[in-house]
């Protein structure tokens, strides 16, 4: 089964210190906490990612993207969501201070941008300008962590919703620059979608649902297809999920695989509904 491949490349890859951006690279954040979700969500072994990330978190509870650099610690979002679905509850405890601790930077309101320059989310550098990624991850994390009513998630939904294009689905985080009206992007719609996940249903996420349902049969890029998966399987809203994966790993010309999209597409597979069997089968 495809899954069972991805599994074990990815657990392979944390027995051999080999989960950076390529099976090649040492350790990453991004992998080590994805590697770790998708590892659990299927009974597997996830100490030794969950060990290495614990190294890896500053005394704030910050956890940068590499070992070797200080900044950006956006990855602190999906380590928290990893701590947590564990039971790691001191190293989470730490993940959510720093969150709840830093904040993207408003700026001044412009009409060059479509959006509310001014409200505050989470950003991928700390004292920069919040975007719409960085901010899923953290409402995914916090949710996760039972910290949704916080008042920095209240200001991050806001947020996501007015970075939400008139359409549907979300960018990297505006709506227009100056007259042009900007495209949504599957992978940062399914971010955003998963982080509002258990919001009330409002026009902008519905318009949202309907863009990912409308768009996901047509993708194979790893990122865009899972994040869109997770993302309507948290809204109940029903996908070919496992035909998109098995499509997706078996793509002719698809790049060598790496952990970060082994995880991402192990992950979604964890989510996906069960076939029906002959006997449920209309």
């Amino acid at each position: 089964m495809v899954v069972e491949l991805l599994l074990d490349r990815l657990a392979n890859a944390f027995a051999d210190d080999r989960f950076g951006y390529l099976y090649r690279d040492g350790g990453s954040a991004e992998a080590a906490a994805l590697g770790a979700l998708a590892l659990g969500a299927h009974g597997r072994d996830t100490s030794t990612a969950l060990d290495w990330l614990q190294t890896q978190q500053k005394d704030d509870g910050g956890i940068p993207v590499l070992p070797s650099l200080d900044q950006p610690r956006w990855p602190t979002s999906l380590a928290l969501w990893a701590f947590q679905s564990a039971g790691r509850e001191a190293a989470a405890a730490r993940a959510i201070d720093y969150l709840l601790d830093h904040h993207g930077i408003p700026v001044d309101r412009s009409e060059l941008l479509g959006h509310d320059s001014t409200l505050i989310g989470w950003s991928w550098v700390d004292a920069t300008h919040s975007w719409v990624e960085p901010t899923g991850y953290a409402l995914i994390g916090l949710r996760e962590a039972g910290r949704a009513d916080h008042e920095r998630c209240r200001r991050g939904v806001e947020m996501l919703l007015d970075r939400c294009l008139p359409s549907g689905g979300w960018n990297y985080g505006n709506t227009r620059v100056m007259s042009n009206m900007l495209r949504p992007f599957p992978a940062t719609t399914g971010v955003a979608l998963l982080g509002l996940a258990g919001e009330p249903m409002v026009p902008a996420i519905e318009r949202s649902l309907d863009y990912l349902r409308a768009t996901v049969s047509s993708l194979k890029a790893p990122v865009s297809l899972s994040w869109s998966l997770l993302a309507l399987a948290a809204w109940h809203r029903e996908a070919p999920a496992m035909e998109l994966i098995e499509t997706s790993v078996r793509a002719p010309g698809r790049r060598p695989p790496d952990p970060v999209h082994d995880a991402l597409l192990a992950l979604a597979a964890s989510r996906a509904a069960p076939e029906p069997t002959p006997e449920e089968e209309p």
